[in-house]
């Protein structure tokens, strides 16, 4: 079987209510038969070059590739 692969960033959002993801597109992406195989959560070098916290991730999707392609 061959696969198609694609890959999405999302950086989070800082808010009132703390750090929003903006996840909703992930139902459509599935929907069109995309599995997350991976993530990867980005991290945030402070002003000494030390990690601080994940701002964002990186997420890998896979699905079957159509045939003929």
């Amino acid at each position: 079987m061959r696969w198609q692969y694609q890959d999405r960033m999302v950086m989070f959002k800082e808010t009132a209510e703390g750090l929003v993801s903006g996840l909703d597109w992930l139902n459509d992406v599935g929907r069109e038969g995309w599995e997350m195989v991976s993530v990867v959560p980005l991290i945030a070098p402070n002003k000494d070059g030390f990690a601080y916290g994940t701002v964002g991730a990186l997420m890998i999707f896979k699905r079957p590739q159509a045939e003929g392609r």
